[in-house]
């Protein structure tokens, strides 16, 4: 190769290399170029004065402060049923009444056995009477030398034996006594009555039916009424632990019902249960609320109710999107300003996504938010990247 060729082999050379610079930088730039068209730019929000309320709220069911089960100590057949449910009772109103045939049979059993425990007792009193008399003869002929003191010693055990019967007998009659008393008193029981004021919430038995007593059945008894006191009335409710820690007893409560649309009532936090119960891995505790009278009127047991209670509330505080806060602690944040000014504030509560700012930032002023980039598909970067590399060896003269 003569000295001519090579110089101009050389030539080319330096013209390729630097042809192959320039196209890497002008893909470089155009790159660049076209991301920064593809930047979206930041959302603006204005900081804006509002009222900022923290609740803790709650759906729960009515219920009354006691339920009452009515049943009979006494069995039979129901004759009669004197109330309806939803009727108002007071103290000591007849409620059911049983057929007390049943129940009669037991007394004059009761009186009978009384009377034969008696008679026994009288019985084993005039043995003993005699017993001692024959004893204390024996004991005066045996000084004298005209009876063994073997034949003494058998009398005394003799009247002995005998007065221990006696005592017997007597509690016997003290068995039979309290038995007729207690079937006196089922015979009494036939007529069921109300036990305290309230009002009949279930009427459980009908005339002609069979019940069983409460006392003598293993079962327990049939329940013939459920009676309960509806002027104090409740709503139980199960709150999160994350909130619970938030009530008192005898903060207010807002209360509204579905089935008493456009109505609330007021009420008051009665009792927060010391210990948790885990339901779906969530551990909530029970909480009791008292409704007022004017809700009791309204209300009724077994209503769905959701309950309200206001925590804290603000008025006229500064509020800005939580997006737009970058926080450094627990009250230090910071907050990116429309020119691109970072300002650090100073915050509050933070509820349903708004931020209070106490200090740093005044109302009106507005800020960015953090641009969310749409993420791009694996095929398009894929396609993008393939792209990229074919131009690049194009520019610079190699295969595609």
């Amino acid at each position: 190769m003569t000295r001519q060729k090579k110089k101009a082999l050389k030539k080319f050379s330096v013209w390729t290399v630097t042809l192959a610079v320039l196209a890497a930088g002008g893909m470089f730039w155009w790159s660049a170029r076209a991301k920064g068209q593809d930047q979206p730019k930041p959302k603006l929000v204005e900081a804006r004065r509002g009222a900022l309320r923290v609740i803790v709220s709650a759906t729960g069911t009515v219920e009354p402060e006691y339920v009452v089960e009515i049943k009979s100590r006494a069995s039979g057949t129901v004759q009669k049923v004197t109330v309806q449910e939803g009727d108002r009772v007071s103290t000591g109103q007849l409620l059911v009444k049983l057929d007390p045939i049943v129940e009669q049979r037991r007394v004059n059993q009761a009186k009978a056995e009384l009377r034969m425990a008696q008679a026994r007792s009288q019985s084993a009193y005039h043995k003993v009477r005699f017993a001692r008399s024959q004893l204390s003869r024996d004991r005066a002929l045996l000084k004298k030398g005209l009876v063994s003191k073997d034949a003494v010693d058998t009398r005394a055990k003799e009247a002995n034996v005998l007065a221990g019967d006696s005592s017997v007998a007597w509690s016997q009659i003290a068995k039979a006594k309290e038995t007729l008393k207690e079937a006196q008193d089922r015979l009494a029981e036939t007529e069921i009555k109300a036990p305290v004021v309230g009002t009949v919430l279930e009427r459980l038995v009908q005339p002609g039916q069979m019940v069983a007593s409460g006392t003598n059945s293993v079962s327990g008894g049939t329940a013939l009424l459920k009676i309960a006191d509806l002027s104090k009335l409740y709503v139980r409710v199960k709150v999160d632990e994350a909130d619970v820690a938030k009530l008192r007893v005898g903060q207010q409560v807002n209360i509204t019902a579905d089935a008493l649309q456009r109505k609330s009532f007021v009420g008051k936090v009665h009792r927060i249960a010391p210990q948790g119960t885990i339901e779906n891995n969530v551990t909530v505790f029970g909480v009791l609320v008292a409704v007022g009278e004017r809700g009791s009127r309204a209300l009724r047991p077994q209503m769905s109710a959701n309950v309200e209670v206001l925590i804290t509330e603000r008025q006229a505080a500064v509020l800005v999107s939580v997006r737009a806060v970058k926080r450094q602690g627990r009250r230090r944040a910071s907050v990116t300003l429309a020119d691109g000014t970072v300002k650090k504030v100073k915050i509050g509560l933070t509820v349903d996504g708004q931020t209070e700012i106490l200090s740093g930032l005044k109302a009106g002023e507005r800020v960015q938010l953090p641009v969310r980039k749409p993420a791009a598909k694996k095929g398009q970067r894929n396609s993008k990247r393939r792209g990229g590399s074919r131009n690049m060896r194009r520019m610079m003269g190699g295969r595609r």
